[in-house]
C-alpha cells in the first residue's frame, strides 16, 4: 500500500465518522500537523501509530457499518451458491421490511 493510499484511507474513514482531525490527532497521541501530513500522503505513520488510529476509527463505527462487516464475513465464508442465495434473501428482506416487522 502506498503512503498516499494509507493517508487517503485514514481521511476517508475519519470523515465518514464525522471526526475532526484535532480529535483524532489528540486521541492517537500525535500532533495535528503530523496527522495532516499522513492524510496528505506526505508522511507514513509508524505501525503503532497506524494501529492506534485504526483502533480509534473502528471504535466509531456505526451500527450499520458493524452489520455490514458481519454480513460481509458471512458471505465471504460461504460458497458461491450460498453467497448468491444469501444476497437474494437480504434483498427480499430489504424490499419487504415493513411487512416483516409488523
Amino acid at each position: 500500500m502506498y503512503t498516499e493510499d494509507i493517508g487517503e484511507n485514514i481521511r476517508t474513514l475519519r470523515e465518514l465518522r464525522g471526526m475532526p482531525r484535532t480529535i483524532l490527532a489528540e486521541r492517537s497521541g500525535i500532533s495535528l500537523s503530523h496527522l495532516e501530513k499522513i492524510e496528505n500522503g506526505l508522511r507514513s505513520p509508524g505501525m503503532s501509530t497506524y494501529r492506534k488510529i485504526m483502533e480509534i476509527l473502528n471504535e466509531e463505527q456505526t451500527i450499520q457499518e458493524k452489520c455490514v462487516a458481519q454480513v460481509q464475513k458471512v458471505i465471504l465464508n460461504s460458497s458461491e451458491e450460498q453467497a448468491i442465495y444469501l444476497t437474494k434473501v437480504l434483498e427480499y428482506i430489504s424490499e419487504n421490511l415493513d411487512m416483516l416487522i409488523t
